[in-house]
């Protein structure tokens, strides 16, 4: 028995080892640009509802987003998009 369970689990970590991730990061400014905590705070609790968000990190001392995101659930034009709802327009960096 626990020769089977030590097999199941290295074909598991086997598995996860060979694994791709298809992350891809996107660094963007805004407009209007951010100003504040709140500002950063609306961009976070919102874009992280597109599909494939795995991190978002703001600056409004660097003014820019860095978004890093499953490319295979989301691109540019969701992001555009999503920004777009919370009154922003994004450029890329």
């Amino acid at each position: 028995m626990k020769k089977n369970l030590l097999a199941a689990f290295m074909l598991v970590a086997a598995g996860n080892a060979f694994a791709k991730t298809s992350a891809d990061t996107l660094v963007v400014t805004t407009q209007p640009q951010m100003h504040c905590q709140n500002c950063e705070k609306k961009i976070k609790s919102n874009i992280r509802f597109v599909k494939g968000t795995k991190k978002i990190i703001t600056s409004v001392d660097e003014q820019k987003v860095t978004i890093v995101y499953d490319s295979k659930k989301a691109n540019y034009d969701d992001f555009v998009a999503a920004f777009k709802k919370i009154g922003y327009e994004i450029k890329k960096k």
